[in-house]
């Protein structure tokens, strides 16, 4: 027995549908659930009309220096985040001198508290 697809599980499924992909299981639960639910079946439908006009539109050709636009403002990012984690590297407390100041601060409470 199946279960029940929920409403986001089915919109999930609106692509997989309109470009024929779901596997055989997944499309009975689909048609199923847009077969009782109304709501659904006309989001669907108007899913399906948005998709394929955009589908019909003409495609544009991408400028030519975008590629090179796009490449010269990751290696920017890249080189700034770089820069940012050297710099934490070398400003960061090590390890071997967090955990011993923590112990002594563990060590001091006890005493305080015990000699009281």
């Amino acid at each position: 027995m199946q279960r029940e697809l929920t409403k986001a599980e089915v919109e999930r499924l609106f692509l997989g549908a309109v470009d024929d992909a779901l596997d055989s299981r997944d499309a009975e639960a689909f048609r199923q659930v847009l077969a009782t639910d109304a709501e659904l079946k006309v989001r669907y439908e108007k899913y399906t009309f948005a998709v394929k006009a955009l589908k019909e539109l003409p495609r544009e050709k991408a400028p030519p220096s975008l590629a090179s636009t796009i490449l010269r403002r990751t290696r920017r990012r890249r080189s700034m985040f770089r820069s940012m984690a050297e710099h934490e590297a070398n400003y960061r407390v090590p390890v071997e001198v967090i955990i011993p100041l923590l112990v002594a601060a563990v060590v001091a409470a006890f005493l305080l508290l015990a000699t009281r």
